[in-house]
């Protein structure tokens, strides 16, 4: 829920090491060479919410308030999310860009899922369109009737 405040860190980092002042390849805070780019990925898992479970067939990002497109990637394959609020509830296509991606669940956290009987399959170029929409099965919801 912090997302302005993070970026204004991240920016102040990045700026710090601009090439003028300081390499822009190596971060202290960032434990030198290596840690930066980890660091930088960490904050792309951090505003987009992605989680990704191949075993049982889970991919998860966060609810955005407004039409939004994210980059998203796995062990096998990577791609975009677009999602768009309607009055139905939330507008999503999943694209693979390159890769193969099987899902059992697409899940917006705070939005709801799209699910599949059979595992979906997407490899590079396929897309899938779909509505979540505004229901009591929600896996949100149901998380949390569970942890009462």
């Amino acid at each position: 829920g912090l997302s302005r405040e993070g970026l204004t860190c991240i920016e102040a980092v990045r700026n710090r090491y601009d090439g003028q002042r300081r390499s822009p390849f190596n971060e202290a805070e960032c434990g030198h060479h290596y840690a930066r780019a980890m660091a930088s990925w960490t904050a792309i898992l951090a505003l987009t919410g992605f989680s990704f479970d191949a075993s049982a067939g889970l991919m998860r990002l966060a609810k955005s308030d407004k039409a939004s497109s994210w980059f998203w990637s796995n062990g096998s394959a990577w791609g975009t999310l677009q999602q768009k609020p309607s009055a139905k509830g939330r507008n999503v296509t999943l694209t693979v860009l390159h890769g193969s991606l099987t899902l059992r669940t697409l899940e917006i956290t705070g939005a709801g899922t799209l699910s599949w009987p059979e595992p979906l399959t997407l490899t590079a170029g396929q897309s899938h369109a779909g509505t979540i929409g505004k229901s009591k099965r929600s896996a949100s919801r149901s998380r949390r009737a569970v942890a009462r």
